[in-house]
């Protein structure tokens, strides 16, 4: 038997080639999972805010700057000669009569905005802090007051321990004037040094962190960037709480009559002798009025609850995938049969040109 000529050997030493890699690339793209994908879950309530505090020019809690027109998202920053900041382009914020942000809800600026001197007279999201002089105040507003924009109500997600928030609807008032300091800008957009908010999450104990950043357009202080920083403990929605109704019990003996509270016991009185009725009233709380709060003493809206509650979950998933060098891989062989094909047919036509010589 004669051997197989040049181009014949070639095609075979390719075929044999493909033979061999072929399943070992299948195998590989079959066994290669994807990693795995941590779904984002909505969270509702309250993103209750710690008190910014300074120490040796540092600040810790909530706390807000102003970066100049120059600057980036380091600075430099404008001077609030207000500040109780040894530091005083740190202006520490407190948390409002709400105790801080809701989440999947409106806290809007009252009807007036201001007072007489100029004062922001907002106070549920954080309290008036002096600027100049003068008080701003932080709102979610369903309308934008400064570019009459609607705009939906705060949303924050969370994925694994990253938060993400659409805060299209925070504004600031200040010395009769209001400036829009959310992320994105009403319309969507993120310019100059706007950045969207992202932050961290501890599901264990609902500790967060939420930086973002917002260019102002317009105004006097128009292409000057605030610089946000909320931190704190989220709070999430309560389910409705049970109270107690109105019933009565009776029996043979004295009567009794009390009234109790949600979650209490009734006050006893001692009739005359026939039945015994005991009736219990329901305690109301006026919605959204503040409590106090036992674990902190900040003040906490009625329908909340104090202690962190694990609301959100983290779902993954896991699709198959190949990869890309795999992706290369196939198509290299590919080729390699290609090719193998044109030196098979180019040795039988060799051959056949032999043949007919």
């Amino acid at each position: 038997m004669s051997p197989l000529p040049l181009p014949g050997r070639l095609a075979a030493l390719l075929l044999a080639t493909v033979a061999l890699v072929a399943p070992a690339a299948a195998a590989a793209a079959a066994a290669r999972p994807e990693a795995p994908r941590t779904a984002a879950t909505p969270l509702t309530g309250t993103l209750r805010l710690t008190a910014g505090t300074c120490s040796g020019g540092r600040a810790t809690g909530t706390y807000f700057r102003m970066i100049l027109p120059s600057g980036g998202a380091d600075g430099p920053y404008l001077s609030n000669n207000d500040s109780t900041c040894s530091d005083h382009s740190l202006t520490p914020l407190a948390p409002g009569t709400d105790g801080g942000l809701r989440v999947g809800s409106y806290q809007s600026i009252p009807s007036p905005a201001f007072a007489a001197n100029g004062d922001a007279k907002a106070h549920r999201l954080t309290a008036p802090a002096r600027f100049y002089g003068t008080s701003f105040a932080t709102a979610t507003n369903p309308v934008d007051p400064q570019t009459k924009r609607a705009v939906p109500a705060p949303r924050v997600t969370v994925s694994g321990s990253t938060l993400s928030a659409d805060l299209r609807s925070f504004s600031v008032t200040w010395n009769n004037q209001h400036f829009h300091q959310g992320a994105p800008k009403p319309d969507g957009s993120l310019p100059g040094n706007t950045r969207a908010a992202t932050g961290t999450y501890d599901a264990r104990t609902g500790a967060f962190t939420l930086d973002w950043t917002s260019q102002i357009v317009g105004g006097p202080f128009d292409k000057f960037t605030g610089k946000w920083h909320f931190e704190g403990r989220f709070v999430p929605a309560s389910a409705p709480a049970a109270t107690a109704g109105s019933g009565t019990t009776t029996t043979s003996g004295t009567t009794t009559t009390g009234t109790a509270a949600s979650g209490g016991t009734g006050t006893p009185a001692t009739g005359s002798s026939g039945t015994s009725t005991t009736t219990g009233g329901a305690a109301t709380t006026a919605p959204g009025a503040p409590l106090a709060s036992p674990a902190n003493g900040l003040p906490v809206a009625a329908g909340e609850v104090t202690q962190p509650v694990a609301t959100s979950r983290t779902v993954t998933t896991q699709d198959w995938r190949v990869s890309w060098p795999v992706i290369w891989l196939a198509g290299g062989l590919a080729v390699l049969g290609f090719g193998a094909l044109i030196l098979l047919a180019l040795a039988g036509h060799s051959r056949t040109h032999r043949g007919v010589a």
